[in-house]
């Protein structure tokens, strides 16, 4: 006798909004999902200038989890996060998010909404320039880009584009009250005070960082990018913000943490991909590593 597929509606609430899923009684497909990468890379190679600077590279992260991969060159850090962001097509590499291959085009679509980049830059105070806050200011050159307005409020920086909006008759207008309601739950995930009212040009590196953090929880984001975000922080602001971001992965984020930095691995990742010679020197978990081992593998012959 043949058991029918069982459909169950799910209804949860997430920041007073309602979402629902589709969970489906098939045992062999919750299987697949249960034992599923969040994201994989295939066949990733890139030359600049005839020199080789990724060579079949092959990355598996796992949902739910946070992944390092450490780099000893930054050049070949730089690329694979172009291919991560789709800012360069590369031949015959295969990404693959939840099993289904994405191309180009979707990962554009996907890219500050399901994933989403943090670097280094993000939180910093930008230079002025002529259009002030109608553009994203940049600092440096165009690969540095911040997203921070300075004289806008933490509210005003998170939900910027994205303002929540109240109708009256046939016009509409910031609905200002419920971007700071929205803004004070996710900022009581923190363990650090910080008000929806506050100026980003009052806060410090770290709380800049986190901030840059809420407004990607606030696009619902499913894969989160570190890259050196905390790279010029001291050691206990570090693991301040990493403690957050294990908060996040309990809470079924899957983050890529991008790092050259050996002791930052141990104090936020669950596994570890070594980035040499441009290839993967292999996964690892790193509870089962010694600081000694990483650092053979990074620099090492």
């Amino acid at each position: 006798m043949q058991i029918p597929n069982l459909t169950i509606m799910i209804t949860i609430n997430i920041f007073k909004k309602t979402i629902r899923f589709d969970v489906t009684n098939q045992e062999a497909e919750g299987e697949k999902m249960k034992n599923s990468n969040s994201l994989e890379i295939k066949n990733l190679s890139s030359q600049i200038n005839g020199q080789q600077i990724l060579n079949n590279f092959n990355l598996k992260i796992k949902k739910d989890s946070i992944h390092s991969v450490l780099f000893k060159n930054k050049q070949s850090k730089n690329e694979l996060l172009k291919f991560l962001t789709a800012k360069k097509d590369f031949e015959n590499a295969e990404l693959i998010i939840e099993g289904a291959n994405i191309s180009r085009e979707q990962l554009q679509n996907l890219n500050q909404n399901k994933i989403y980049l943090i670097d280094q830059y993000s939180a910093v105070n930008p230079e002025k320039d002529p259009l002030g806050v109608f553009q994203f200011n940049k600092k440096g050159n165009t690969e540095k880009k911040s997203t921070v307005f300075p004289e806008m409020t933490v509210a005003e920086n998170i939900f910027f584009g994205r303002e929540p909006l109240k109708s009256f008759l046939f016009f509409k207008s910031i609905d200002n009250q419920k971007m700071v309601e929205l803004t004070e739950e996710l900022l009581s995930l923190l363990t650090i005070d910080l008000s929806p009212d506050q100026k980003m040009v009052e806060l410090s590196p770290l709380e800049k960082q986190l901030v840059a953090v809420l407004k990607a929880l606030s696009c619902r984001v499913e894969i989160l990018i570190i890259d050196q975000a905390v790279v010029n922080l001291a050691s206990d602001k570090k693991k301040i913000f990493f403690n957050f971001l294990k908060k996040l992965k309990a809470k079924g984020i899957t983050i890529v943490n991008f790092t050259s930095e050996i002791k930052e691995v141990f104090i936020s990742s669950d596994y570890v991909s070594v980035l040499k010679d441009g290839q993967s020197k292999g996964e690892y978990k790193v509870s089962q590593l010694e600081y000694n081992e990483l650092a053979l593998l990074l620099m090492g012959e």
